[in-house]
């Protein structure tokens, strides 16, 4: 039997995915451009929505060059420390990998010993300054990403050096994705306001039509199934991965009611509780009296019952909408729900 192309793991890069080859060029061309007029992209997105796939295939394609070195930081670590670390690592394996005459001996003995964070950072700043001097004498780049970045300490630190790394001319690049409210509480910050005016992606659902594509080359149905098929994803990229799988591993060519039961299980236990408790007290009241009443429900209709005045519940339906629980495709003056079956899910909910 064949592996299953389809993966239920939750931020990864699946065999079978469907790439965005828009965003994906914009990215591309701008970082191989002689002259960059951007050095990151944020990438933004509803949780699941395939922020982490589209940063992973651009590195995948910047990488397919010998003269990029990637360093991927986590925003829970000391991100300096990480990040000077792990480019005298593999600065040095990737030079000798290219045969190229060049020597970087530096000490960074210092990070991670001394007591005194100041005199630490000031070490980390000092020694990854000279490491990215000498790939700029080289031509070597430096890709760096960030998935999940959130409003610490450790990313605001990280950031300020970025943008010192912009001013030296440093051939330094970077791609993170994150949350819209953990971006936006970021941005908020004084020293971040930078972050405000750099170029954002914002990953919306895939075209299901692009979906039922796929879901008719590897089941080998018809149109009509296939669209089918795709209609119970709305086109949200982690439901088009787990249909796909259940589908597959059952031995089915269709949705059946024991697949669709597992598959709201699925989305609930993986994704909805997660965007569930992401979501204030007053998103939540939104969200909920949206999902008890009837479809395409009229914003009048809703913000009567929540007496709500107009710029407070746009305020709340804005970032539901960027929060992936709102369509923001939705006719002006009314609210639907973007993701599969989460109108059934919030349903189920008490404040």
């Amino acid at each position: 039997m064949k592996n299953n192309p389809f993966s239920l793991d939750f931020g990864g890069k699946p065999k079978l995915f469907i790439s965005r080859m828009r965003e994906m060029d914009r990215i591309i061309s701008t970082f191989l451009s002689p002259v960059p007029s951007a050095h990151m992209f944020m990438i933004l997105g509803a949780r699941g929505n395939g922020k982490t796939v589209l940063m992973s295939a651009a590195t995948e394609k910047l990488l397919e060059d010998n003269r990029w070195i990637h360093v991927d930081l986590s925003p829970e670590s000391d991100m300096m420390h990480s990040l000077a670390a792990s480019l005298y690592q593999k600065s040095r394996k990737q030079f000798s990998k290219l045969k190229l005459d060049v020597k970087i001996d530096l000490k960074i003995a210092s990070i991670g010993i001394s007591s005194d964070n100041d005199e630490r950072y000031s070490s980390a700043y000092t020694d990854i300054d000279a490491m990215l001097e000498q790939l700029n004498e080289k031509s070597i780049n430096l890709l760096i990403t960030i998935d999940e970045a959130v409003n610490s300490k450790s990313v605001r630190e990280f950031t300020i050096y970025f943008q010192h790394c912009i001013r030296e001319g440093y051939r330094v690049f970077l791609l993170m994705t994150g949350l819209y409210k953990n971006i936006r509480a970021l941005q908020n910050n004084k020293t971040q306001t930078f972050l405000k005016r750099s170029p954002r992606i914002v990953i919306a659902g895939l075209h299901k039509t692009r979906i039922a594509d796929e879901y008719r080359e590897v089941f080998g149905i018809s149109e009509k199934e296939a669209q089918e098929m795709s209609d119970h994803t709305c086109g949200y990229s982690y439901a088009f991965q787990i249909l796909g799988y259940l589908v597959f591993e059952y031995g089915k060519r269709k949705v059946t009611p024991k697949i669709l039961k597992e598959y709201r299980l699925i989305l609930e236990e993986c994704s909805y509780d997660k965007i569930w408790e992401e979501l204030s007290d007053k998103e939540r009241r939104v969200a909920l009296a949206a999902a008890k009443a009837p479809d395409n429900v009229r914003v009048r209709d809703l913000r009567e019952e929540l007496k709500m005045e107009s710029n407070e519940f746009s305020t709340y339906k804005d970032t539901l909408e960027k929060s992936g629980v709102f369509a923001a495709s939705s006719a002006y003056g009314y609210v639907n729900f973007a993701l599969p079956y989460i109108k059934e899910y919030i349903c189920t909910k008490e404040l």
